[in-house]
């Protein structure tokens, strides 16, 4: 697996939060929770290949030290000639392993959740802000730079 499907790993937990912040009140409760679930175990699987792939590949080794991967930077905001405000994905080993953390973690609350939250009100809207929760929190990890950790901190 490629570490740019790190990027899946963001993504999909905000297009959850959309989707089912938009659509889910139309839907039955339980097939929000069963959307959001199965979303949150592709990440997983995702953030696994993603961390097994960076400690297993060699190419990411040198001189027998693992070297941090710049998987993607976006320049977002452009003010002036000097100051620019980027927007990207770091991985290194401690990304890679708060990656499965927060997946693993965020993966068994989703599961728990379905029962327990069996029949509460706001069953679709928990899901929702449970997937940006998530989203908010894997977005932390891997930012570049501190104006992307503050976004993803606040969120």
């Amino acid at each position: 697996m490629d570490l740019s499907y790190s990027v899946i790993t963001i993504l999909l937990p905000l297009f959850m939060f959309l989707f089912l912040g938009l659509l889910g009140m139309k839907m039955p409760k339980q097939l929000t929770g069963i959307l959001g679930t199965c979303a949150m175990l592709v990440t997983t699987v995702v953030a696994y290949g993603v961390a097994l792939t960076y400690f297993f590949d060699p190419q990411y080794v040198v001189d027998g030290v693992r070297q941090p991967v710049n998987v993607l930077d976006y320049t977002w905001l452009t003010l002036g000639d000097k100051l620019t405000v980027n927007l990207g994905i770091f991985i290194d080993p401690i990304t890679a392993m708060m990656l499965i953390v927060i997946t693993t973690i965020s993966l068994m609350v989703h599961l728990y959740s379905l029962g327990y939250m069996h029949g509460e009100k706001g069953f679709q809207r928990y899901y929702a802000f449970l997937s940006l929760f998530t989203f908010s929190m894997l977005g932390l990890v891997v930012a570049t730079n501190i104006f992307q950790m503050f976004i993803f901190f606040e969120m």
